[in-house]
């Protein structure tokens, strides 16, 4: 009995420890495992950190983006608004770029004509030599249109012109067509006598022989009021009857009229303002261009200021006439 009880005790002890031993090798196997767990929560935590990393980053680049949209944005209007008030403020455009296209009717001498050589091609006379310095002044070559006076204001209209210059008078008519430069010149019909004539005003000519030049304004002006009168083709040949004796008075433009006096002795000017209406020539361009119209004012008043436009009456009155 006593060995059976002791054969089982020893048994019972073996068991026990075989089971202690088993025990202790599951704790050294869960360890691993735990600590593989632990490794595969935190790799899952720095993948979620990583998303949200990437997520804030491309909400930043998104964010980049729109902010550089909206730069450019702003670029543009802002270039607009540049754009826009170059052109408010006047920016010139013409017919053909870098070219000032002017319109005239070269049958007008000393204003206009067509000569040999010209200061613009062919065409030559004050206004085509104004027209040409306005040009050149902004930095442009002036280009000469001839056509039929008449034709000028629809050219103009239709844009075949960028300018009219055509000894071309300013009256509320055309004003209402067109709109005008600053005048550049005052035409004023005047008298030429001899210094001791009695010839004081228009009315004095009435039974006196008088000579003007064929087609100028003071052909028109001694027509209307009545006179008869001998036409001649020149101012030369009517100033020489004047002072051969052979007649009592030239009428004729005044700049042309002080060039005869001063290389005539002996004569001297009568004005009549009540019986000769002075006329303003002026540049035309089309209604409501106030960007080229302010070019040109600023270039015609420059050459009033300094006298050039004075000089080029003298210089073709004098050219014109010694023809």
């Amino acid at each position: 009995m006593k060995k059976a009880t002791k054969a089982a005790a020893l048994i019972l002890a073996m068991a026990m420890a075989v089971s202690t031993l088993t025990a202790c090798g599951g704790e050294k196997d869960a360890a691993p495992d735990a600590a593989n767990t632990e490794a595969a929560g935190a790799e899952a935590d720095a993948s979620e950190e990583n998303a949200a990393e990437d997520t804030d980053a491309a909400t930043d680049t998104d964010a980049a983006a729109e902010d550089a949209a909206a730069d450019a944005a702003e670029g543009e209007a802002a270039a607009g608004e540049e754009e826009a008030g170059a052109e408010a403020a006047g920016a010139v455009t013409t017919k053909t770029e870098g070219v000032l296209t002017f319109g005239t009717n070269a049958e007008f001498p000393p204003f206009e004509f067509v000569a040999g050589t010209g200061v613009i091609d062919q065409y030559d006379g004050i206004d085509m030599a104004i027209a040409k310095q306005i040009a050149e002044d902004n930095g442009m070559t002036a280009a000469i249109e001839n056509m039929e006076f008449d034709s000028l204001l629809v050219a103009l209209q239709n844009g075949q012109i960028d300018a009219a210059i055509a000894a071309m008078t300013v009256t509320e008519d055309r004003k209402e067509a067109v709109d005008f430069s600053v005048p550049y010149y005052t035409a004023t019909q005047v008298m030429i006598v001899k210094e001791d004539s009695d010839i004081a005003a228009a009315a004095d000519m009435a039974d006196k022989k008088i000579c003007v030049v064929q087609g100028y304004t003071g052909e028109i002006c001694v027509n209307d009021m009545g006179y008869s009168y001998e036409a001649f083709k020149k101012g030369t040949e009517a100033v020489l009857e004047l002072v051969n004796g052979k007649c009592d008075v030239v009428v004729i433009d005044s700049a042309t009229a002080q060039k005869y006096v001063d290389d005539n002795e002996g004569l001297k000017i009568v004005e009549d303002a009540s019986a000769f209406e002075s006329e303003e020539y002026a540049v035309a361009v089309q209604k409501g261009n106030t960007a080229l119209l302010d070019m040109i004012n600023k270039a015609i008043e420059a050459k009033l200021a300094d006298g050039t436009i004075s000089d080029l009456g003298v210089q073709y009155t004098e050219a014109v006439t010694a023809e």
